[in-house]
């Protein structure tokens, strides 16, 4: 069970921090739920999510700072070719995304950075996809690190030309 003030991860939606936890009635049965209000969302967005089904929607806790130096290893570590079909592609890369494994997002960020230097474009749905994992994976290093989203936007935007430069 998560408490008032911890850094979550929905699969889905990215890194929140549960703001409330409240008791609503919902189709004639009491049952509690999280508020969780999403990091780096213009509005501001809050999910309400029932504590029983946490754990079958892949909620976890966010990483915790010793985990942030083995992000920057996936980062600047070599890139996977990606299938050549763009919709196998999307499809591959929407999965990993959506596993809300933070990992696997830096490995969905670094592989898409790196197509889009190498082939000087992405198709408009690889920009959603790159955006998203960009989204979730600057929550992660927020909620870790304790800084802003747009501060670990910068950090990561930083390791990521690391790899692009020669």
């Amino acid at each position: 069970m998560f408490s008032t003030g911890d850094a979550i991860v929905h699969p889905t939606r990215g890194v929140g921090v549960v703001v409330d936890i409240q008791e609503r009635e919902w189709q004639g049965s009491n049952s509690q739920y999280y508020q969780i209000e999403l990091l780096g969302r213009e509005p501001s967005l809050q999910l309400m999510v029932p504590i029983q089904e946490a754990d079958e929607l892949g909620i976890r806790r966010a990483i915790q700072k010793c985990e942030v130096e083995r992000v920057w290893r996936v980062l600047l570590s070599e890139p996977e070719d990606l299938p050549g079909n763009h919709k196998t592609r999307h499809a591959l890369l929407t999965d990993r995304l959506h596993t809300g494994d933070v990992f696997q997002i830096a490995e969905v960020l670094r592989d898409l950075t790196w197509r889009q230097q190498v082939q000087d474009h992405l198709t408009t749905r690889g920009r959603r996809i790159h955006k998203e994992a960009l989204t979730f994976l600057a929550g992660e290093i927020a909620a870790a690190e304790g800084i802003d989203v747009a501060e670990a936007v910068a950090l990561i935007t930083e390791k990521l030309k690391m790899i692009l430069s020669p």
